[in-house]
């Protein structure tokens, strides 16, 4: 199965690259890895183009970009996908470090008849300018422990029990009963098969900011009479500290929320302007 890793990025090369480097210490390599940016500057291509020469051995890196206007990575990740040779797709940010087993864990549990979603572990302030100084990503629970004791200070990582990785998916489904309802689908940590993506017509480029969009997908899939599935403690990613602004009460925040909700009471099971655009 040809499996295509999609990464959306906007002007944060340095985690790019960790991001990038993560991906290239997998236990199993995708097929391709496609960097959908939303508009990212010179420094960004400019490391792309390393990394194409640098990790050409362990797959090809193709960059998918598009006019920085505002926010449109639905729209961006639309295109990458278009762009994509594999039949299976694993979403994870830019700033995030994938485990070493992450693209394997995605590939076990694939169904046509599922989206997989996990959750991440937060990295602190400070280890995460230590990862970035260092341009070394982590890849196992192991490194995030010894790194944080080190470098963390009093303001560790968050979440860091979600990097135990747990093989047995009669344990996993005890302990999370191998579903997220309560939590949707995560965008940093998600994938499913490329024929569901355009079921239910890929991303809805009617958000207008990253909030809640990826809950989106995991709705339309159920109203296609599909599953949402976990891999929590199994398909793991590492999420690098930034600044947020991100408010319940900001307007773009109720604008996708007021689509939200219009999906869950019509049960939509497609967007209108998503990969096709529909009257």
């Amino acid at each position: 199965m040809r499996i295509s890793v999609i990464v959306p990025t906007y002007n944060r090369p340095r985690a790019l690259r960790l991001s990038l480097l993560s991906l290239a210490q997998q236990s199993m390599l995708p097929s391709e890895v496609l960097i959908a940016d939303d508009g990212s500057g010179d420094e960004t291509k400019a490391l792309i183009k390393e990394l194409q020469v640098k990790l050409e051995h362990k797959f090809p890196i193709r960059h998918v970009w598009q006019e920085d206007i505002g926010f449109r990575k639905p729209r961006i990740l639309n295109e990458t996908v278009r762009q994509a040779t594999g039949e299976y797709l694993i979403f994870i940010d830019g700033d995030c470090m994938a485990h070493r087993d992450f693209v394997r864990s995605h590939g076990i549990m694939s169904s046509p008849d599922a989206i997989l979603s996990g959750k991440r572990v937060d990295i602190g302030r400070k280890l995460t300018e230590r990862l970035l100084l260092e341009g070394r990503p982590i890849v196992s629970l192991r490194s995030i422990l010894v790194w944080d004791a080190i470098f963390g200070g009093e303001i560790r990582s968050r979440k860091v029990e979600e990097a135990l990785r747990i093989e047995n998916g009669l344990l996993r489904k005890a302990l999370h009963r191998d579903r997220i309802s309560d939590d949707g689908v995560w965008g940093c940590n998600f994938s499913l098969y490329k024929d569901l993506f355009y079921a239910i017509n890929g991303c809805d480029e009617d958000f207008l900011d990253g909030s809640i969009e990826d809950n989106d997908l995991g709705i339309r899939v159920l109203n296609q009479g599909k599953q949402v599935r976990s891999v929590r403690n199994y398909a793991i990613i590492f999420h690098l500290w930034h600044k947020s602004s991100w408010s319940f009460e900001n307007e773009k925040y109720q604008h996708n929320l007021a689509i939200l909700k219009q999906r869950i009471a019509k049960r939509e099971p497609r967007c209108r302007n998503g990969i096709y655009k529909t009257v």
